[in-house]
């Protein structure tokens, strides 16, 4: 009890800073070309901010992968992931093992779902990048650094594509 009642005398606070933090990303990564930021309801008036959440556009970043842009945050010293991936491509529904919590006819039927084509869920999954809210718990400086981070992958995206082209080239044996 007493951990969770120091934790909760810091709650406003920390919300209003994530807020206000991911407002000025919202503000300033959305002038980067090929990156989005999530929308946020204009009737909200705090978003307590599990995670910054943006869509990387692959084709304005030189068409580096979205793992590839991910590397190079992480590079920079940004913390940041990937997004969940879509529920229909966990193991756990591919293999069946969802159906041991179901009961009656429903724990032995073949669900159309897992044989259905999401291609908006796979493309907002593999194409949504994650910074988790305790990058917004930082500074003004803090900020700033993420977002030139993010200008600078921008800016050298061509080099980046061009280094995972030479990588991904075979290698022929000197004869």
């Amino acid at each position: 009890g007493a951990i969770l009642t120091a934790q909760l005398g810091r709650l406003d606070e920390q919300t209003r800073r994530r807020h206000g933090n991911a407002r000025v990303l919202d503000r300033e990564l959305g002038k980067i070309p090929g990156i989005t930021p999530q929308k946020l309801d204009e009737r909200c008036t705090r978003n307590g901010q599990y995670a910054y959440i943006f869509h990387f556009n692959t084709k304005e970043f030189a068409g580096i992968s979205t793992e590839r842009f991910i590397e190079a945050m992480n590079a920079e010293g940004i913390p940041n992931q990937a997004s969940y991936p879509p529920l229909h491509e966990l193991h756990m529904f591919r293999n069946g093992e969802y159906r041991n919590c179901l009961s009656g006819p429903d724990a032995k039927e073949e669900h159309a779902f897992l044989k259905c084509s999401f291609p908006n869920t796979e493309r907002a999954a593999w194409e949504t990048v994650w910074i988790p809210q305790p990058a917004l718990l930082g500074d003004e400086q803090d900020i700033e650094e993420i977002i030139r981070a993010i200008s600078k992958i921008q800016r050298n995206a061509k080099n980046l594509a061009s280094h995972d082209m030479e990588a991904a080239a075979p290698v022929h044996a000197a004869r």
